[in-house]
């Protein structure tokens, strides 16, 4: 089965730095997600225990209902503190291995090919310059010969 767009596996620097990016996008998405259905959960038990401690007249099944939406509410709130704390985490390993592994790639390896393709480049200038010179040589070999066979044949005529 063929990706629906490549890897980057080349070198695990390279790997490092996008698993890292993953990391912070999905931790993005799960702070919203997170931040949105608990709000969502948040408002619908407020909506009940607002109305039944408004109640000062409650009834036994109120008051448990009202505990209930109570210590769902706490929970809710609770769970949303660790879900903050476990994101907040993982988006900071995730901004960890993206800056470490974009510095490195870019020290060790980036550099590198860089430079390799300088070195490549100013050798290729070389050999083209040694082209020029050989050609150079060789029109000025067949000038020179052409003008000895000028002058031998003027001899010969004489």
């Amino acid at each position: 089965m063929t990706p629906a767009f490549p890897i980057a596996t080349d070198n695990i620097y390279k790997f490092t730095c996008l698993f890292g990016l993953a990391l912070i996008i999905t931790s993005i998405f799960s702070l919203v997600s997170t931040y949105t259905s608990s709000l969502d959960r948040k408002v619908r038990y407020s909506e009940i225990v607002i109305p039944l401690e408004a109640n000062t007249q409650r009834n036994k099944a109120e008051e448990d209902l009202l505990q209930m939406h109570k210590k769902l509410l706490d929970v809710t709130k609770e769970n949303e503190k660790t879900a903050s704390t476990v994101i907040s985490s993982t988006l900071g390993i995730g901004i960890a291995l993206s800056f470490f592994g974009a510095l490195a790639w870019y020290k060790k390896i980036q550099l590198r090919d860089d430079n390799l393709a300088e070195l490549q480049q100013d050798k290729l200038e070389l050999e083209l310059e040694k082209l020029r010179i050989e050609v150079k040589n060789l029109k000025t070999d067949q000038h020179h010969s052409k003008a000895q066979h000028h002058r031998s044949t003027l001899l010969r005529k004489r």
